[in-house]
């Protein structure tokens, strides 16, 4: 009973693996999906690239088309370390929220 029990909470905390992970925030305005990658520049000149979005903002916002170049976003996002195909230590950023404001 306690090995289902503990089969059961392991499957359940894994659907909230984004909810568990740090967040940061940054200002951004959208120079466009460029190489594969989600690209920002912040009012410093910051140029910030992002891997992946997550499902709810692929919907909200279709950021592979021009639509949305040289606007402003208030980008929430986080940062996953994985390993290459080479064994090296690479970053993942994923876009978590993605707000314009008004």
């Amino acid at each position: 009973m306690k090995s289902i029990l503990i089969v059961l909470f392991v499957a359940i905390t894994s659907f909230t693996t984004t909810y568990g992970q740090n967040t940061e925030t940054m200002n951004g305005t959208y120079e466009g999906y460029i190489d594969e990658m989600y690209v920002f520049t912040d009012s410093d000149g910051y140029r910030a690239e992002f891997t992946n979005v997550s499902n709810e903002i692929s919907t909200k916002f279709e950021l592979t088309s021009d639509t949305y170049v040289g606007r402003q976003f208030m980008i929430t996002f986080t940062v996953d370390t994985e390993l290459d195909e080479d064994e090296e230590e690479i970053q993942i950023s994923t876009i978590v929220n993605l707000e314009m404001p008004e």
